[in-house]
């Protein structure tokens, strides 16, 4: 493991940080910089999305999220649960807004099953707009509770054992978002043909293409008959120079589900018992 720098984003904007990361994977320049994808980006990725019906499983469970900036978000376990990243609900001071978010549900050129207000109910940590490590990067998630249940929807299944990186690095996973890049982010995409390079502090390295809008996206894994939400993607890594120059793509992140999965299913016991009214607002 080497040490390594970061870059941030304040709102879209993006803003180069000295930052240590404590521990990368091997075969990672020892002068690297990561940013929040909500900024536009170039790099070497080869480009696989494709634009899919999201009316279809599971991407029926998948929406726009129009928080602090626009983000993607997922419904899991409960209908009422959506999880995207912290920094979708971040504002540009590096406080947390609570409410006055809209989740629109298999959205599709205008078109969607909502739309639905959304309130944190959890939050990784006080969310600031610089990941000053690998451990903080992790961190970078946000649980919303909707205002009512969408019909006819089923939730993600949510993997909340321990993922080791020689199991995930053997799977393909998928990653659907609301990428500004593909049809001004009016139509759902997904790159089928990714995976997960390495696991750091409960941060999953993955290459599949990001681009704005895709925060908040879910990692999807094949379990079984459906798909487990397996991690949700936050920033983009870019190679720099000493002086920090911002230089070749290196790969992506997402927070893995190991982060947020006890907060979920806490949230799921208590709209199980009846409604939900109070946020939380402790960290995990």
């Amino acid at each position: 493991m080497i040490t390594s720098q970061t870059l941030a984003v304040l709102g879209s904007l993006v803003v180069l940080l000295p930052v240590a990361f404590t521990a990368l994977p091997s075969g990672f320049n020892p002068h690297s910089a990561g940013q929040r994808d909500d900024a536009w980006h170039s790099g070497s990725e080869i480009d696989h999305h494709q634009i899919v019906d999201a009316s279809l499983a599971p991407y029926s469970a998948i929406g726009k999220f129009k928080g602090t900036m626009t983000c993607t978000a997922a419904i899991v376990l409960n209908p009422r649960i959506i999880i995207t990243a912290g920094h979708c609900v971040t504002e540009r001071d590096g406080t947390t807004r609570k409410s006055n978010f809209s989740f629109h549900l298999a959205y599709q050129a205008g078109a969607d099953l909502g739309p639905f207000q959304a309130t944190v109910w959890a939050v990784g940590s006080k969310q600031s707009l610089t990941h000053e490590s690998v451990r903080d990067a992790s961190r970078d998630w946000a649980i919303l509770v909707l205002n009512r249940a969408p019909t006819d929807v089923q939730p993600l299944l949510l993997s909340h054992r321990s993922l080791r990186t020689e199991e995930l690095s053997e799977r393909q996973i998928l990653l659907p978002a609301y990428s500004n890049d593909i049809g001004n982010a009016e139509v759902l995409s997904v790159d089928p043909v990714c995976s997960v390079r390495d696991l750091v502090w409960d941060t999953l390295l993955h290459t599949c293409v990001a681009r704005p809008g895709s925060s908040g996206a879910p990692l999807l894994l094949r379990d079984g008959s459906g798909y487990a939400l397996i991690g949700i993607h936050t920033a983009s890594i870019f190679a720099s120079d000493a002086e920090g120059h911002v230089g070749k793509f290196v790969g992506n992140q997402a927070v893995g589900s190991g982060m947020f999965s006890e907060a979920a299913l806490a949230l799921s016991r208590r709209l199980d018992n009846g409604p939900v009214q109070t946020v939380n607002s402790g960290d995990y």
